[in-house]
């Protein structure tokens, strides 16, 4: 009998194989167009791509920035919603800022960055991180506001200040929430990276997918975007198992 991570795959790679299906038969029955290719053009494509060096190393390009504006949203967002999420005040204040943020395109903000800070790495950077940091606060906001009362009583009986309670009580009891905003995080972070290296050309992986479009290479545009979709794949793959082997005892939360 299949364990139920099994039956994960299982039915995870059904469907994939049902959407291969309905791609194929739209190609040949249903559209004719030169620029979308059938699936197994597509998925030999892709696989071309991930052998290519030069994939892999616009991509490293573009994960150098992926990490930093990442890792800045982390390190902003987490502390501003666990604060938010014990201090009325605080969320008064943030909580417009972000319902102002929320409908905004984030990679259409590159052009902003960029005419502060150039063309650079900083400018996507930034960009990243806005894009990725509203899932981190609202995540961490919910999980700090969801945390009982007894459990801070318990913290002040042992004589324990504001900022020892959040850590070591508000923070563990919100991290269930902290690490699932991250996993969302990381999705709008990819899109957002993508997004503004296809607006602002230069090098990265966004770069390398238009001069494809530009020389109109039809099939290596769907394969490379294949590929980024099964690199994005294992990312997360890879994410999901890095934590519950790491916090065993949320039992599969995240």
């Amino acid at each position: 009998m299949l364990t139920l991570d099994r039956r994960q795959v299982v039915l995870g790679l059904l469907g994939v194989a049902v959407l291969g299906v309905i791609w194929q038969l739209a190609t040949t029955h249903v559209t004719r167009m030169t620029t979308f290719p059938n699936t197994l053009e597509a998925g030999g494509a892709a696989l071309a791509q991930l052998v290519d060096p030069e994939f892999w190393r616009q991509l490293r390009v573009s994960g150098f920035r992926w990490a930093c504006g990442l890792g800045l949203a982390v390190g902003i967002g987490v502390p501003i919603g666990l604060v938010m999420g014990r201090h009325r005040r605080v969320h008064a204040v943030v909580d417009p800022l972000l319902t102002a943020m929320y409908p905004i395109p984030k990679a259409s903000l590159i052009l902003l960055f960029v005419l502060l800070w150039g063309a650079g790495n900083g400018a996507r950077i930034v960009a990243i991180a806005t894009g990725a940091i509203i899932p981190v606060i609202v995540s961490s906001y919910h999980g700090a506001a969801g945390v009982e009362e007894r459990l801070l009583w318990s913290g002040r009986s042992l004589g324990w200040r504001a900022g020892r309670s959040m850590l070591s009580v508000v923070f563990p009891a919100a991290l269930p929430q902290i690490l699932n905003g991250i996993r969302i995080a990381i999705s709008i972070s990819i899109f957002v990276l993508v997004g503004s290296e296809l607006l602002v050309r230069g090098s990265g992986i966004g770069n390398y997918l238009f001069n494809f479009y530009d020389v109109g290479q039809n099939s290596k545009v769907w394969g490379t975007a294949l590929a980024l979709a099964i690199v994005g794949w294992l990312l997360d793959s890879a994410y999901v198992a890095v934590v519950r082997l790491a916090t065993p005892w949320m039992d599969g939360q995240v």
